[in-house]
């Protein structure tokens, strides 16, 4: 096993779908036995005092114990300016063209391919007249944090993990995956295990066999460092990004 990329099992996925009026949910009906309309819905977790925590710094995405095992949960929401016209509503051009159903498809592919990515679990689209609202569950990748929790914390030093991220990255790119929103918070690492995983697929691309260009991924990457403002003793924004790229651009 190459550093940085955890040894991930294979698994063929059986996805169905679930039609509740106006709503659908696709689901791996391997992991999943049971489906309801509300098993993508937050308040339906709270209820059950199912919720246990959720990401920091992105408010839309929650942990929740389930029968099937420990998940996130994310509504889907917009940034920018886009937000001012509306937060969580999407165009509606069909169901499998909606971004919770894309992303769930192309998780499953990154997955059974055995990229370091969470395993999609079920995706909601729920149309209202010209426009849905989504939500994405994927398993819970255990004992990891964000790369941006562990650059800021004084008690991480060292290199090795950030040389790791670059290399999963390369491979992600060398395998032709373009994340649409690269940053420190859409990567997760578990430290023990020099372990490295990509997060938020939304709107991204994958065509296996066809590297891809990554220098807007790497830019947008870089720029999120940045703002960190890093200042720890032994490490700042210079000289994380600089192993960083030790990694992605080191030999294989």
């Amino acid at each position: 096993m190459r550093r940085g990329i955890p040894r991930i099992a294979p698994l063929l996925m059986k996805p169905e779908i679930y039609t509740h009026h106006h709503a659908r949910i696709v689901y791996d009906a391997d992991r999943i036995t049971e489906v309801h309309d509300a098993l993508l819905c937050p308040q339906y977790w709270q209820q059950q005092q199912a919720v246990f925590g959720q990401a920091r710094g992105r408010g839309n995405t929650v942990f929740v114990a389930t029968p099937f095992g420990r998940a996130a949960l994310r509504e889907y929401r917009r940034g920018g300016w886009p937000a001012r016209v509306s937060r969580d509503r999407y165009l509606f051009l069909g169901f499998q063209r909606s971004r919770p159903f894309r992303e769930f498809h192309l998780l499953a592919r990154l997955f059974v391919d055995g990229l370091p990515v969470p395993a999609p679990l079920a995706a909601r689209c729920e149309r209202h007249g010209m426009y849905y609202r989504g939500a994405l569950m994927t398993r819970l990748l255990p004992d990891t944090t964000t790369l941006a929790e562990w650059l800021l914390n004084p008690h991480h030093h060292g290199e090795a993990l950030l040389e790791c991220v670059g290399r999963v990255i390369r491979t992600f790119h060398a395998g032709g995956v373009d994340h649409a929103d690269l940053n420190v918070r859409n990567i997760l690492v578990n430290a023990d295990d020099q372990a490295v995983y990509l997060v938020d697929f939304d709107r991204s691309t994958y065509r296996p066999g066809h590297r891809v260009n990554g220098d807007k991924n790497i830019r947008r990457l870089e720029r999120s460092v940045q703002k960190l403002n890093l200042s720890l003793p032994g490490i700042n924004a210079g000289t994380a990004w600089a192993a960083i790229m030790r990694g992605y651009h080191g030999a294989s």
